[in-house]
């Protein structure tokens, strides 16, 4: 068997193991662990999106980053305010 065809049998392999995860195994466990039933019940009851707490891509989350990049570039100005006020300071002594 060649090499490139050992590497996509690979990678064929690994594309199924994780669909079977996801989509057989995950919802399986999910139905028999009541701590997860309780988790999926919340968010149904609350219509949460869980995957708008990890990707990018959802408005929120990109309003939320760039609140926080700019809270950052405030804090570090302000530092650096600071930092300049107490050097002058300093000289003047």
């Amino acid at each position: 068997m060649s090499r490139t065809l050992q590497n996509r049998l690979k990678l064929f392999a690994w594309a199924v193991a994780l669909w079977f995860f996801f989509a057989v195994l995950t919802p399986r466990l999910v139905a028999l662990v009541p701590a997860w039933q309780r988790y999926d019940a919340v968010q149904e009851q609350y219509d949460l999106d869980s995957g708008a707490l990890y990707y990018t891509n959802v408005p929120i989350t990109q309003e939320a980053e760039a609140a926080v990049r700019a809270a950052v570039r405030q804090g570090m100005e302000d530092r650096r305010m600071a930092a300049g006020a107490s050097g002058t300071q300093d000289q003047s002594r």
